[in-house]
């Protein structure tokens, strides 16, 4: 959008609009991309808000706002298109080889039953909950009041009025309140000690948040995801070719 219509307050309103968790927000929003720019008002809803409106959106997104990998792959083959195909091919096998690698090594060095970027996030909501001032409703609804604004916790049902505990499927401050009051965890919820000086309440919490996580979040699933690893395909001379293939 700010490549399009080189501005950047236009850009700064759509991504407001794009990353709302309510309709309310949205059409404000977009009321205001409207009043500011008509043009890319027009454009953004031809383009069709189920593809850049996150609460319009009719997959998960889980906090995603972009599934572009084709760009992203494109990107990293910026110097190889030139390369015979067969180099090509044994290029991006090597590459894709060294992300799994990668990526599985650092998901089995993680501490948290959560991945690093779940973890962070928790903890910025995390600290947001403390001044909040939750009452039960029933055994898993709860009511949240913060700076004048009410919000209505199922715990269960593992949403909340916000739209961002079922939308992202991750806990939102208002959800870790609700638990925190009700004492759900299993087991002590421990911060490193580097960040132990910033978010001491936590630990005197009984609060498993992993419980309201989808396993999308957790360790054992990022794990999962690049467990099997890309292996080299050797030299031609030791490759079994069908004798009506190499024909």
């Amino acid at each position: 959008m700010k490549k399009r219509f080189h501005r950047k307050d236009v850009a700064d309103i759509m991504d407001n609009a794009a990353r709302s968790y309510s309709e309310i927000h949205y059409d404000r929003h977009m009321e205001e991309l409207r009043r500011l720019h008509k043009g890319a008002y027009d454009y953004a809803i031809d383009a069709g808000p189920h593809k850049w409106s996150r609460v319009h959106c009719p997959q998960r997104r889980y906090r995603l706002m972009t599934t572009n990998v084709v760009e992203c792959i494109n990107l990293c083959l910026k110097f190889a298109w030139q390369l015979p195909l067969m180099t090509l091919a044994e290029f991006i096998r090597n590459m894709l080889q060294k992300w799994f690698h990668d990526r599985h090594t650092n998901a089995r060095s993680m501490r948290h039953r959560l991945t690093d970027v779940a973890h962070l996030v928790i903890l910025k909501r995390v600290k947001k909950c403390g001044y909040m001032t939750v009452n039960a409703v029933d055994w898993n609804i709860f009511s949240v009041r913060h700076k004048g604004k009410l919000w209505t916790v199922d715990l269960a049902r593992k949403t909340c009025t916000c739209n961002k505990f079922q939308m992202d499927f991750l806990p939102c401050s208002h959800a870790l309140a609700a638990a925190r009051y009700m004492t759900l965890s299993i087991y002590r919820f421990i911060v490193a000690k580097r960040e132990s000086h910033c978010f001491h309440c936590c630990r005197e919490w009984n609060l498993d948040f992993t419980s309201l996580c989808a396993d999308y979040y957790k360790r054992e699933t990022l794990i999962d995801a690049y467990s099997v690893p890309i292996m080299p395909v050797g030299h031609p001379s030791s490759w079994v070719v069908p004798f009506d293939i190499a024909a």
